[in-house]
Parts: C-alpha cells; structure tokens; sequence
C-alpha cells in the first residue's frame, strides 16, 4: 500500500483546501520528508485526513471516554470520539481524500465528506458520506457506506487498528510501554498488538465451562427431585389395580342390567304417549270432518253460479259500454258549443284588426315634416360635435402638460429640502457617534474574537463542570477501591475455609468401587421386581379371560333361543299379509263403485230426472231417488270403513313384519359378535397363559445368580428385606458423596468469588488512577483556556475602548452588528447626498421656467373652446323640441314597427276566423255519430241483461252469488275441494295410525317386562350409578399411581442419559478450563502475549541492530512482561529500560515500533509509507544521525518515510519539508518546501 496524494478541505486548524501530492516535485523524490510546524499548528492533522478517509475515524479520538459528550458553538452535541468533530469551526463544510495504490497495484481515490445543514456555518451537523473511486476507469466501488468501507479494507489489507501499528508508527505508545510497570505493559502490549482476543477466549473457556457444570448439577439436582415407589409400594398399588378392576366390572355389570329395565319402560311410556296422541288426532279429524259437512252443500252451490259467470261478465261489459257511450255523446255536444264560442269571436277580432290598420297609417303620413326638420338640425349638431372635441383634446393635453409641470416643481422642491435635512441629520449623527468607524473598520476581526471568545467561555464552563464531576468520581473511586480491597480479603479466607472443608469430605466418602458394586448388586436385585410383578399381572390377566370366556358363551345360548322365537313370529306373520293385501284390494273395487254411484255427477244427473220422463241413462220413467240415495249413501260408508280396517290391519302386520326382520338381523348380528369374541378371547387366554409361563422362566433366570428361587413362598418379602438392606447402604453411602459435591460447589464458588474480588479490585484501582489522570488532564486544559479567554478579553478591551462596555451587553454581535451597520449607512448616505446637491437645485429652478410656459398655452386653448360650447347648446335646445328629443332613425323605426304590427294582426285575424268555422262544421259532425254509437251500445246492454235475468230465474241463483263465483274463479272452487278431500283424508289417516300405535303398545307390554319398575328401578339405578361411580374411581385412582410411577422410573432413566450425555460434551470445555481459562482471562492473556512479546522483540532486535547495535533486547526471566537490555559494548552486561537515558529510550521505542509495523504487515503485504510522530528531542547528533540512516534504509527498501516533529535539527537534516505554518488564530497554512 503506498500513498500518493493527501487532499482535504476544513479540518481542524487548516482552512480551506489543502493537498499534499507525493507524486509531485519535490515529494516524489524525497525517500524521506518531515512535517515541521509549532506545537498545534496541526501537523496531525495530515495524518487525521488519511485515516478519515480510509476508516471514517481518528486514531487520536480512540482513547476518549465512551459515554463522554461534547457540545459546539452551534449546538450540536457529539460523543468524545465523532470523527465529526474535526470539521474546522466556523466551516459549513469539510473532506478528507487519499489518492492510493492498493494491494492490485490498482490506484483509488477514497473520499470522506461532512457538512452542516445547507452547507451554513450556523447548521446543524449532518451524516458523514464515503466514496471509494478506481482511478483508471472513473468506477465508483461499493455502495452504501458499510461496503465502501469494506471493499478500502479489502484493497488495503489492514483495518484501522493495523493502519495505526504499520503506517503511523506507535513510537509514542513504546515510550510509554518501556517506563509502565507490568500491569501497564501488559494492557499496553495487548492494546498495541491487538490481541485482547486471547482474553476473551480465556472468559469464555471459563463461562461455558461453568454454564455446564451448573447444567450437569441441575440434572443431578432433577434425579434426586423425582419421587417414585419402591417396589414394595409398586406391588400394592398393583394390586389394589386388579381388585378395581374386578369391582368395576361387577358394578358396571350390574348397571347394565338395571340400564336395560329402564329402557324397557322409558319406551313403554314413549308408546303409551304416541297412543293418546293418536287418539286426541282422531277425535280432532272427526271434529273438523263434521264441522266441513255443511260446506260440502255450499261447495255444489258455487259450482252452479261458476256456470253463469261467463254470462254475467259479458253483461258488466256491455254496461260498461253503454255508460262510456253516453259519456262520450255528452262530451261532443260541449265541443259543438265551445266550437260555435270561437267562431264568433274571431269574427269579431278580424273587424278591430282591420279597423286598427287604417288609423295607425293616417298617423305615420302626419309625421313626415318635423321628422324631416329634425334630420337638418342633427347634421349641423354632428358638425359642431366635431370641432368641439378637436379643441377638447388640445386642451386636456394642455392641462395635462400643466398639471405634470407643477408636479415636477413640487417634486423638486420637496427633494432638494428633503435632502437638506437629511444631510444635516447625517452629520450631526456621525458627529455624535464619531467613535464607532473604528468599529465599522475592524468589525469583521472583532466579531471573529466575539465569537471565539464565546465559544471559549463555554468549554471553559464544561471543563470547570468536568473537573468538579472528576474530583467528586475520585473520592468515590477511592472509597471502591478500599472497599473491593476489604472484599478481596474476605473472599481469600473464605476460599481457604471452603477448600479444607472439600478436603475433610473426600476423605469421608467411599471410594467410586464400592459405591459402583454397591449399585450394581441393588439393580441386579432390584430388576426382580419388574419381573415379579409382571408375573403375577399375567396371572391375573389369565383368571379374567375364563371369566370373560363363560360370560360370552352364556350370552350366545340366549341369542341362539331369542333368535328362533324371532324367526317363527316372523313366518306367522308373513303368512298372513297377502291375504290382507287381496282383501284390501277387492274392498278398494267396491268402494270405487260406490263413490262413482254416488258422485257429483250422478247426483247431477238423477236432480234432472223428471217424474214420467225417459231416464237419459236407462230410458225407465220411474225415478225412486229418495230410495237410491239413501242405498247409495250407506253402502258407501260401509265400504269405507271396511278399506280403512284392512288398510290399518295391513299397515300393523307391515310393520310388525319390519321390526321382526330387523331385530332378526339384529340377533344375527350379536350373534356373530359373540362368535368372533369367544374365537378372541380363546386366543388371549391362550396367549395369557404362555405370557404368565414365560414371565415365570424369565423370573426364575434373573433370580439364579442371587441365590433366590422365585417358587419358595416367601419369596416377595425375602427379596424386600434383601433391598431394603442395600438401600440403608446406598443412602449412607450417596448422603457422603453429596457432601463432597456440597464442598466442591462451596469450593469453587469461593474460589470463584476470590477471582471476582482481585478483579474487581484492580478494576477499582485501574479506575482511580484513570481518574487521577483525567482530572490532571482537565485542570491543564482549565489552565489552557484560562489564558486564551484572559488574552481576547484584552485584545476586545482595546478595540472596544470609547464606545461601550461589551461585558454588559446581552448580545455583543448583534450590537456590534448593528452600530457598525448603523454608521457606514450613515456615512455613506451624508455622502450621496452632499454629491447631489448641485443637481437638486438645478432641477428646480427649470421645474419653475417650465410651469410658467404651459400657463401661457393652456389660456389660449381655453378661450376657443368656450366659444363652441355656446353653438352646441342653441342647437341642442332646438332639436329637443322637435320628436320629443329622440332621433330620427329611432322614429322612423318605431312607426314601421306599428305598422307591421297591424298588418300581422290583421292577417292572424283572418286565419283565426277561417279556422274557427272549419272547427265548427267538424264538431258538429262528430256530435252526430256520438249520439248513434250510444244509441246502439244501450240497446245491446239491455237485451244482454234480459237474457241473464231469465237464466237466474230459471236455476233460483242470486244474482250476487254469480259475481261472487266470477270474481272468485275456477281456483277457489278446486281449493275447496281439495280442502275438504284433505279434511277426509286427515280422519282416514289418523284412524289407521290410532290402531297401529296400539298394537305396537300391545306387542311391548308382551315383550320381557323387568322384574323392577317404577320407584324400585329408579332407587335400584340411582344404588347401582353411585357404586360404579366409586368404582371408576378407585380404578382411576389406582391406575393414576401406577402410570406416575412409570413415568418417574422412564425419566429418571431418561435423566441418567441426559448426564451421561451432558458430561461427554462438556469434556473438551472443562478441559480447556483448566488450560486456559479464569474468570478474567489473565491466563490465557499472559501465554499469548510472552509469545506475541517475543516476536516483537525478534523485529525490534533486527531493527535496532541498525539503529544502535551496542543494545539488544530480551525477556527477563522473572517477570512474564519485564524487558531488559543487553549492553554489548559493557561486555554483556544485563540493564533494566528505566536504567536507560531518553535518546536511549527513543532509539529502543522507534525499533520497537518498526517491528510492530513488520508484525502487522505480514501475510505478504507490503506497506510503502510509513509515518513517525515526535520524539527525536531526546536524541544527541550521533543518535539523531544513526535514527536518521535507518529511516533512509527503510526508503531504501522501497519506503516513503515522513517525520513529524518541530525539532530544528530535524528541519536542517531533512531537506524536503511540508511545513505548517499558522497565519492567524486557529488558521494554518501548508506549503512544500526544498532546501
């Protein structure tokens, strides 16, 4: 990576732009350049614009607290290290920008901008913006600012830090590595070489390692909190589950039984309801049956009066008719008279118009002389008109010409005295506040120290608020300190208390052998017990599938005996329907035949026979009707009711045969379930028996190697007294390992707690001497600002001397502002207007002369006009006389109008009178034919109504009946048949469904009545539910204990795994806790930098070989960080660094900073400028030469090499410079120079 150009604009105390270009006479040359200037001239500030520009951050700004903030002049609050800071004061805008050769050999361009709100002085800060651009093509690299960010590091192989250690050489921070203790050195060397990465791998060795102990620790603590049987309990509760189970079946058994006599009369009661429901049906059918009887009569009656419907329509019609005729012929002879009205009038109108006419022609022709006068006299006005308003332009220009002139003249006159007393009130102003041009001449650089002075007043007011928070922070840093020193005490003893306490409760514990044979003989024994009950549970699994086996086998004989009783009701019952069916049949036939016998068209038929007439049908003449209805009507209700007790008789034999199928198919059904149930349960109990063998071999197996035979009877309490035993031991044995792991816990947390006492006690003290030094830093800076507040304060005395008191002013700017403003607009207006003075009056005096000359002309045009003003007048009174004053054209129109007028009257008379006699002849014409068409229509209405009236009479129908069938129609009659086919058919249904209800009660009340009913059955139900109820219960209960049991036992297995899982992961984490870790990371720490240390004085060596061979540098061996010095030239004599003078310190600093930037450039990259900053003041000639030499070796190598200091030899040995150099206060300037 080599620089090639520095540019910037605004940074700190360089204003505006600036450029170094090291491709540039005299640069591009110089292997080695210094860059001179006083203390705060702003040498750094070069270095800064390289670093914003690559990292958007400031080396120097690294070091200052993190929650520190700071405020500007304008308001604008920012944290201690915001690269932002930088922008110049008083700057709306600012860059940093570094042309450079990346590791591609490829040039860019990397620029950092910031600016205020709308680029003003006064705005606010705004975001800071960063571009990357390829020198060779114009392409712009990355995006956002991240990636711009990026892609630089990638280009330049280092990041911040390492920019920092290989390219602004840390000369300074070695200064101080040598002369710092070893805590110091220490963070210093990790600081430096960035490798605080090595204690934060030691902390987190230490953290994991202990989030998995305390994890394996609450598994243990998780085993030892589940609470399971023993097997003792196991086996009761086993068998308190057996004798539920068999108390459960019995009650639910019985239950079941009780269940089914509750069914029998709950459906018993469900028939005995339908039954009364079908009777109250029948009697309501019968009801609304002879209720409907009367409506029947009806019914025939409205059918005769539908069958003239047809005729009494056509007479309404024909009304109708007749009414609108009549109407009409009236409605005629109204028009026939309107039309005779109309006639005579426009006669009458035709006589006026022509009347009209005649007159309004004699009093036009009357007109025509003084229309003529008034002609002549309107031509001689027109002419006067005409000169008038000649002589009227004339004199309104004149007058405006006089008016303008006196205007110009008052005008003058107002300025020239206007301009008098403006020029005495400026003179006398300036002459009163003569003190304030000195003001005026020297304001801009009295406002510059204004506003530094205020900006000054304000640091000083943070500093003193600082220095007062530091010295209250230092008395409470140093009562931390004490206290955290206390605390580390305390912890020590605790840890040595704690550490014999571990050791007293291993010597108690058994060791891992006996306490593993110890577990292993209880689980051998205790594995029997499983085995010993799962026997006996297969024991008892096999006496419930005999019991279940006869249960079933009982229930299939009674299904065999239910089902040939089913089947032989069933053939009985088939049997019969057919015949039922044919007698059904045949009843139907007749009742047809007697319903055609008895129809209503039979009934119309016989109501037309005559006594001694030929019957249309038989051709007898005598008719015996009363006779034959009154047989017809009863072998009608005969057959009826025969139809409707086959038809129920067949309908209950239909039912029952359906019910009798299904409940065949229903007893098949169990039938076969109790087949496949016993072929079931034959294979359990066959499948239990050989389970209970096995369980018994395998039992007998687990029983061999510890002496127990499972078949001696007391068996179960000889293999409880053997656990119980090796219980008492195990616990004995386990409550002595739980003190140790009590202690161990104790241990390390004491130790633990030790660790974090010495840590935070060191961070108490690091923090008091932090304090101290910052405390120390801020009276310097108070002291500093002191003297630069004291020197303007006096430098504004004297500007302002004479004219006011800035200290009491509230806005010393403003003020300044103001008279300064105040008194060059003064100045400059007395000016202007003693410039103007001559020409103010000269305008005046013409203004005058002028008005004098336009008085003269506008009295001639005056004259002139008045004399035709008086012609107008005498004309214009003759011409009014004449027409009444309006013109002639206006006349002359207004008569043709009136002429016209008539003519048009006259003619729309004529047309009206012709129209109205047309009118009339048609009227009349209409009025005849009007009268014959009602004639007519009359006459048909009243034959129409003649007829109908004799049909009426002829069938003894009222007429209202008629037109209450017509306007009801055909569909009102087909309702109420239907209606009362539908009331019919209602009574025959619900006689029939009366009589299958009660043969379904009939043939319930036959069927397999309980033994129990009434209150007997609820009280023996109710007994029964509650047994079962507790039975249920006691099984649940039993069952609950069993299955939480198993649930311990599978997780406390579970658990065992979980550790056993827990411990080998954690393997490699507890060990790297014992290589490297601690809970501050010390450890670790202390490894990787001796390592990092060695390497650097391996660099350093090499390098000071060059600079001052007489010294080398090696570890100490009694101090991890201590460094001493082998001193060739005194024989190898060993010196510590403080023993050494400060040009030594320098040399051994500079070569320990070469070899830091060796160290970081490594991987193959090559860095070809490099920076030093300071330092060279301690060296005498010879070392300043030997320093030098090195340096111009390093350009030799293909390095560019700048020094940064204000040292005068320096300046003299280095011939190319980039001096910086101030030019006002807080302004510097850089140049190039060459000796």
């Amino acid at each position: 990576m080599r620089v090639l150009a520095i540019r910037g604009r605004n940074l700190a105390s360089l204003h505006g732009d600036f450029e170094v270009d090291f491709e540039a006479e005299p640069l591009s040359d110089a292997g080695i350049f210094a860059i001179t200037g006083p203390t705060g001239a702003g040498k750094s500030t070069l270095l800064d614009a390289m670093c914003l520009a690559l990292f958007d951050a400031v080396p120097r700004l690294g070091a200052a607290p993190a929650r520190a903030r700071i405020e500007t002049v304008q308001g604008d609050e920012l944290s201690a290290g915001d690269p932002r800071a930088v922008l110049r004061h008083g700057s709306g805008e600012g860059y940093a920008e570094l042309d450079f050769v990346g590791r591609d050999g490829e040039r860019y361009r990397a620029r950092w901008t910031v600016q205020r709100a709308h680029k003003r002085a006064d705005g606010r800060m705004q975001g800071t913006r960063h571009s990357l651009t390829r020198l060779a093509d114009g392409e712009i690299l990355g995006g956002t600012k991240t990636e711009t960010l990026a892609e630089i590091h990638r280009l330049v192989g280092l990041s911040a830090e390492q920019f920092r250690r290989a390219v602004l050489l840390a000369q300074g921070d070695f200064e101080a590595f040598i002369k710092a203790d070893d805590n110091e050195r220490a963070q210093l060397l990790e600081r430096l070489t960035g490798s605080h990465i090595y204690a934060s791998l030691g902390r987190a060795a230490h953290e994991k390692a202990a989030t998995l102990r305390a994890q394996q620790q609450a598994i243990l603590d998780r085993i030892e909190a589940q609470n399971g049987l023993d097997d003792e309990a196991r086996r009761t509760a086993e068998e308190q589950q057996i004798a539920a189970k068999d108390a459960a079946d019995r009650t639910s058994s019985t239950l079941g039984e009780l269940s089914k006599a509750v069914r029998w009369e709950t459906e018993r009661a469900t028939l005995a309801n339908k039954v009364t429901e079908c009777e109250l049906a029948v009697s309501t059918a019968n009801a609304a049956r002879e209720e409907a009887a009367p409506r029947h009569e009806i019914l025939r009656l409205r059918k005769a009066a539908f069958a003239l419907a047809g005729d009494w329509t056509a007479v309404q019609e024909a009304g109708t008719l007749a009414r609108r005729a009549e109407q009409n012929a009236v409605l005629r002879q109204g028009e026939l008279d309107q039309a005779r009205e109309r006639a005579t009038q426009t006669v009458a109108a035709e006589s006026q118009a022509m009347v009209n006419l005649q007159g309004e022609t004699a009093r036009v022709a009357a007109q025509s002389p003084e229309i003529e006068e008034a002609r002549t006299l309107d031509r001689k006005l027109s002419e006067t008109r005409a000169s008038l308003n000649g002589i009227s332009d004339a004199r309104t220009a004149r007058t405006q010409a006089l008016a303008e002139c006196q205007e110009v003249e008052r005008a003058a006159g107002s300025s020239l005295y206007e301009a008098v007393a403006s020029r005495d009130g400026h003179a006398s102003w300036l002459a009163k506040y003569a003190g304030f041009a000195s003001l005026a001449t020297q304001q801009t650089e009295l406002a510059a120290e204004l506003v530094e002075i205020t900006a000054v007043d304000l640091k000083l007011s943070q500093i003193s608020g600082s220095v007062d928070e530091a010295e209250a922070s230092k008395i409470a840093a140093n009562s931390s300190w004490e206290a955290f020193k206390a605390a580390e005490e305390g912890t020590a003893a605790a840890a040595t208390w704690a550490r014999n306490i571990l050791d007293e409760a291993k010597a108690s514990a058994p060791s891992e052998g006996d306490f593993s044979a110890l577990l292993e003989k209880r689980d051998r024994l205790g594995a029997l017990s499983p085995l010993l009950v799962d026997w006996k549970h297969h024991e008892a699994q096999v006496g419930a599938c005999r019991d279940l086996m006869a249960r079933l086998r009982r229930n299939f004989g009674d299904a065999k005996v239910e089902r040939e009783d089913l089947v032989s009701r069933h053939s009985e019952v088939s049997s019969s329907l057919p015949i039922v069916r044919a007698q059904l049949q045949e009843a139907r036939r007749a009742g047809e035949l007697a319903e055609a016998a008895s129809g209503e068209a039979a009934m119309q038929l016989r109501a037309t026979l005559e006594e001694g007439q030929a019957c249309p049908v038989c051709g007898a003449t005598e008719h015996a009707l009363s006779a034959i209805n009154s047989l017809l009507g009863k072998q009608l209700h005969e057959q009826r009711d025969r139809i409707v007790d086959l038809d129920t008789s067949l309908t209950s034999k239909t039912a029952e045969e359906a019910t009798l199928v299904a409940r065949i198919q229903s007893t098949d059904e169990s039938i076969n379930r109790l087949e496949r149930d016993i072929e079931c349960q034959t294979t359990a109990l066959t499948t239990a028996e050989e389970k209970t063998e096995a369980a018994f071999a395998v039992l007998s197996e687990k029983c061999s190697p510890t002496g127990l035979d499972p078949a001696e009877p007391n068996f179960e309490a000889t293999l409880e007294c053997a656990l119980a035993t090796l219980d008492g031991q195990r616990s004995t044995m386990t409550e002595a390992r739980t003190a140790v792991t009590i202690a161990q816990v104790a241990d390390e947390k004491a130790r633990s707690d030790w660790e974090k006492s010495r840590t935070a006690s060191g961070v108490a003290a690091q923090t008091f001497r932090d304090i101290e030094q910052e405390l120390s830093s801020l009276l310097e800076r108070k002291s500093h600002v002191t003297e630069t507040r004291d020197r303007l304060a006096r430098s504004i005395d004297v500007r302002f001397s004479g004219t006011a008191d800035w200290r009491q002013l509230a806005d010393p700017i403003g003020w300044l502002d103001e008279q300064a403003g105040a008194w060059r607009t003064h100045f400059a207006d007395h000016s202007k207007i003693v410039e103007a003075m001559p020409g103010l009056e000269k305008t005046v005096a013409d203004a005058r002369a002028e008005t004098a000359a336009a008085i003269v002309r506008f009295d001639e045009i005056e004259s002139q006009a008045k004399a035709w003003e008086q012609e107008q007048i005498l004309l214009t009174n003759a011409r009014n006389d004449l027409l009444g004053g309006d013109t002639v054209e206006s006349v002359v129109a207004r008569n043709e109008a009136a002429l016209s007028q008539c003519r048009q009257a006259l003619e729309t008379a004529q047309s009206a009178a012709a129209l109205g006699r047309e009118n009339q002849a048609a009227s009349a014409a209409r009025k005849e034919a009007a009268d014959q068409e009602a004639k007519r229509v009359v006459q048909d209405h009243l034959d129409r109504q003649g007829r109908f009236h004799v049909r009426l009479t002829e069938l003894v129908i009222e007429e209202e009946a008629v037109a209450t069938a017509a306007r009801e129609g055909q569909v009102a009659i087909d309702r109420e048949v239907e209606t009362l086919t539908a009331i019919d058919r209602a009574f025959e249904n619900a006689a029939a469904l009366l009589a299958q209800r009660q043969e379904d009660l009939i043939h319930h009340d036959q069927t397999d009545p309980p033994d129990l009913s009434g209150d007997a059955l609820v009280q023996a139900i109710s007994e029964a539910k509650q047994a079962d109820e507790a039975a249920q219960k006691a099984l649940q209960d039993a069952q609950f204990v069993l299955r939480r049991d198993d649930e311990v036992r599978t997780q406390t297995t579970k658990l065992r795994a979980e550790l056993e899982r827990e411990r080998t992961a954690a393997r490699v984490w507890l060990a790297l806790d014992e290589l490297i870790g601690d809970a501050t990371g010390a450890r670790f720490r202390r490894f990787a930098q001796g390592l990092t240390l060695d390497r650097l004085l391996a660099h350093a060596n090499s390098r000071l070989t060059d600079l001052k061979p007489r010294y080398e540098l090696q570890r100490a061996p009694s101090g991890d960080m201590l460094i001493q010095v082998i001193d060739h030239d005194m024989a190898g004599e060993i010196r510590g660094v403080h023993n050494l003078s400060g040009g030594e310190r320098f040399l051994i600093s500079l070569a320990l900073a070469l070899g830091l930037a060796e160290m970081s450039t490594g991987r193959g990259l090559k860095i070809e400028s490099l920076f030093i900053d300071e330092g060279f003041g301690a060296l005498d000639g010879g070392s300043l030469g030997q320093a030098l030499s090195v340096l111009e070796h390093l350009h030799a190598t293909g390095r560019r090499v700048g020094v940064i200091s204000h040292v005068e030899e320096i300046k003299e040995r280095i011939p190319v410079k980039i001096e910086v150099t101030p030019v006002a206060r807080g302004r510097s300037e850089l140049t190039v120079v060459s000796a």
